[in-house]
């Protein structure tokens, strides 16, 4: 009787040192690397997207963090080592898979952006294209976009999925007055 209830408690132990491989009870811990959580969103039933810095290397990043039993976290997948190139106005980090879109952003040191913006409403903008853009008007076309404000320099978006909209990101200081973009595909700048 002794050995099959010693042979059972190790079969339990086994299962559930295998079963809690890679899970940990803080999202921060989970994502790979010496990290500090700056923020972090539900993605619905499912876990967390964290935005997060890298002591590291003195980056910035986004991870999936995956929620089990209510107090476990595992790391889905993210992208990391971004920082901001001398002279651009922010740098944008993001992954997507079948759960969320998530998209982080970090701004310049003494930048005068206030909001961050997603989507668009114009078509068949380029980079050389001159445009022009308030927050107002994003407000009158609510519906293509999700603005969020800026706190110690960070956005974080969670979105349902990637689109070429959702890509395009934009810049307004406090009075509403666009001073940075990101059309798809081209690099950030400053507007003039």
């Amino acid at each position: 009787m002794k050995k099959s209830l010693a042979f059972l408690c190790m079969l339990l132990g086994l299962f559930l040192i295998g079963s809690l491989n890679g899970y940990h009870f803080t999202s921060a811990k989970a994502i790979p690397g010496d990290v500090i959580k700056v923020r972090s969103l539900a993605i619905g039933e499912f876990g967390q997207a964290v935005l997060f810095e890298d002591r590291t290397n003195q980056s910035f990043g986004v991870a999936e963090i995956e929620k089990r039993y209510g107090f476990l976290y595992r790391y889905q997948g993210g992208s990391s080592g971004y920082s901001i190139e001398q002279g651009k106005p922010f740098q944008a980090s993001g992954i997507g898979d079948r759960h969320a879109f998530l998209v982080a952003i970090k701004t310049a040191d003494h930048s005068k952006i206030k909001y961050i913006v997603l989507g668009n409403h114009i078509e068949g903008i380029t980079p050389s294209d001159h445009y022009e853009l308030s927050l107002q008007d994003v407000k009158e076309n609510r519906a293509a976009y999700h603005v969020k404000e800026v706190k110690d320099g960070y956005a974080l978006f969670v979105l349902d999925d990637y689109t070429e909209d959702t890509w395009t990101i934009r810049a307004f200081d406090k009075d509403g007055k666009l001073i940075a973009d990101k059309l798809l595909g081209a690099e950030p700048r400053y507007i003039n």
